[in-house]
This record gives structure tokens, sequence and C-alpha cells, in this order.
């Protein structure tokens, strides 16, 4: 017999003047609100905005996603505790400007199959922690330069609201410069292999060279090579643009393994000649 018990939080009451304060900082669909948008709607200090927030969300009218920032929960959801809002539009609203990268990117533009609970998001605000919650969703948060944020990248629309994925060239650029946002180097060659089977090989080159990490033409060069899946002219424009010294394959992977000195890479993970049997 199975005594537990789930508790479901209620929405709380409230007054006829607290119903006409909230609905004044969430009118016109705001999905969300934040203190000083609160204080300037009411007219009160932040501090007491601050307060009031605070109070409607342990009554379940709203949800707090991070110090400041809060989501309305919709008058008919059983649970006020447990509802959530779309977790790339909650990205957007906490690290704008920012976009969707590595593992999430390559499984929106349908380079891969895997599905990974984090999302991976990069912004060119301050990151104080690459491992990051919002109410019930995980996050890898990275930073990049402003001007990275300039190329490479495609809008899509989340329930009105317009987000930015890397394009699918990005999206191979991104994971071959850091392989552990796309699983690790295996995943990144398949990520790699299914692009190269649909895609145009030439704007990696283009998108690389913006990158400034040379190292990321090792990687790609390799895995072309061995996955057989780049003709001389492409692998040649690769080779010239390596960097000097050894790099690794996976930087994530122990530091051993044979070295390629063709492609500057010390071969610490093993990739298979064929990923798809074709």
């Amino acid at each position: 017999m199975n005594n537990r018990t789930d508790v479901i939080t209620v929405k709380a009451g409230i007054s006829r003047s607290g119903r006409a304060d909230l609905a004044a900082v969430t009118s016109r669909g705001r999905r969300f609100v934040t203190v000083d948008e609160a204080a300037g709607r009411l007219a009160l200090p932040p501090v007491e905005a601050a307060r009031k927030l605070a109070r409607w969300a342990e009554q379940g009218w709203l949800r707090r996603v991070r110090r400041g920032l809060y989501i309305p929960v919709p008058v008919d959801v059983e649970d006020p505790d447990r509802w959530s809002e779309d977790p790339f539009v909650l990205a957007e609203a906490v690290w704008s400007p920012s976009y969707f990268t590595g593992w999430t990117a390559a499984n929106h533009w349908g380079l891969t199959d895997q599905i990974f609970r984090t999302i991976v998001v990069k912004t060119s605000g301050r990151v104080r922690r690459t491992s990051q919650e919002l109410l019930d969703h995980k996050y890898m948060v990275g930073h990049v330069p402003e001007s990275m944020m300039e190329w490479g990248l495609r809008a899509s629309w989340r329930i009105g609201h317009r987000i930015s994925f890397a394009d699918e060239a990005r999206t191979v650029i991104d994971v071959l410069n850091a392989p552990g946002i796309g699983g690790g180097i295996r995943h990144a060659a398949e990520i790699l292999d299914a692009y190269m089977s649909e895609f145009d090989r030439c704007r990696l080159v283009e998108y690389g060279d913006r990158l400034g990490n040379r190292t990321v033409f090792k990687r790609l060069g390799y895995l072309s090579e061995q996955l057989r899946l780049g003709d001389e002219q492409f692998l040649a424009a690769c080779r010239r643009r390596l960097s000097s010294g050894v790099s690794l394959l996976d930087p994530s992977a122990p530091n051993r393994g044979p070295r390629v000195m063709r492609w500057g890479l010390r071969v610490n993970v093993l990739i298979e000649e064929s990923l798809t049997g074709s």
C-alpha cells in the first residue's frame, strides 16, 4: 500500500485590489514580469514591488524564474509549482542576446536524432556558471564575444517569441571548436557526416575562418578524411589553415593516443571509418 500523498499547490485567494494590481503587471499577454516593470506600473518603490511579486509567487499566481524575473501562471493550471514556460523562451528572456547551438541546434536542424535534456545556449552577456537551471529546465551556458553573434545564425519562432539558432554550418563549426557541446568528438563526427551529405562544405571553411580557431580545421580535415567525406580540394583548404603544434582530437578525453602529424592532432578517441554504413 502506498501511503505517499502528492501535494498540489492551489492558488491562494487574492483581494480585489490585489487582483487589479496583478492584472496591471501581467496585462497585454506579458509572458515575463520584472521588478522594475512592476514598480513602474504600480507606482511603487522597487523594494515594495519585489515583495509584492514574491508574495504572488508564494500564492501561486506567479513563478519565479530567477531573482527579479517572474512568469504569470495561467489561471487554469492545477499545480502552479510544476507549471513551466517553454525552455527556449525562458533562456532568451534571461540570457539575451543569445543563440542555441551544439547538440540542441543539431537536433533542431535534423543533424542528429539524439535528444539531450540539457539545452546549449551561447550569450554575449556575462556567464557566472556553465551549468544552470531555470525552473525545471537545464542549460549549458557559454559566453561568446558580440562579434560572434553577427553571423551564422537563423531566426526561429517559439510561441510568438523570436529566438536564434546556429544555422547548420555554424552548428558544425561550433561543435568542432568545442566538441563537448556536441556530446563529444564521436557525436561531432556524426553531426559532420549528416551535414556533409546535404549541405555546402565550402560554408564550413568560410565559417571556420570567421571563428578564427585553426584547431577547428584540424578536426574538420581529419574527420572528413577519416570518414571519406571531403574531396582533395576541400582537404587541402583545411590543411592550408592548420595551426602549429599538436592538438587533441577531443579535449575532454585523456592525452594519449597516436599523433597524426599531417593534421597536427593526437587522436585520443577512435573514430569509425563509416558512421552511416553508406
